[in-house]
């Protein structure tokens, strides 16, 4: 073990982003960003939290974002899943389901 990270994972290669556009009038969709502003409920929501305070975490099972994704998709909350976004998620699931020496294709 080098430096005390797993050889498994020692001997992955990095990330290599992609291209990123410089000039033109691209709208850049490969970095999940959008061109446009959040709408004004949006802004809202999001000053009420802040004005709420954000010294404290938040409810690291996701139950009032679980429930109401729940009833729109039609399935128990259980069965919903959170995560701080697509790479926390695909971590998750990968150290859940994928074993050590095993290759995903």
């Amino acid at each position: 073990m080098k430096n005390g990270i797993r050889p498994n994972i020692n001997e992955m290669p990095g990330y290599v982003p992609g291209e990123q556009p410089q000039a033109g009038t691209f709208i850049k969709l490969n970095t999940n960003e959008c061109p446009y502003l959040p709408s004004s409920r949006i802004a809202d929501a999001c000053m009420e939290v802040i004005q709420r305070g954000l010294n404290r975490y938040p409810d690291p099972m996701a139950g009032t974002f679980r429930k109401a994704a729940s009833e729109v998709v039609g399935v128990p909350p259980e069965y919903i899943m959170a995560g701080n976004g697509s790479d926390d998620i695909l971590t998750i699931l990968t150290r859940t389901f994928v074993g050590e020496n095993e290759t995903l294709r």
